[in-house]
């Protein structure tokens, strides 16, 4: 399984940073279905979260690994 794992940083300060896993996210199915939904759940994140106002994304990974996920 595939795990979603974005990065968003104050728009701010490029130096601070959350590592946030999508809440409520099913594992994907495959790296490209990760990659290709990346940005539109990251887009969705930042309009519909109160926590990520002031915050802008600055990357995304996807990764196999479920322990690795919440790194």
């Amino acid at each position: 399984m595939i795990y979603l794992i974005l990065v968003f940083c104050l728009s701010t300060s490029s130096t601070i940073c959350k590592n946030v896993r999508p809440p409520f996210e099913q594992p994907y199915a495959s790296m490209m279905g990760c990659m290709m939904q990346a940005e539109f759940v990251a887009s969705n994140m930042l309009r519909n979260r109160m926590d990520l106002q002031g915050y802008r994304l600055a990357r995304w990974r996807c990764t196999e690994s479920a322990s690795r996920a919440y790194l």
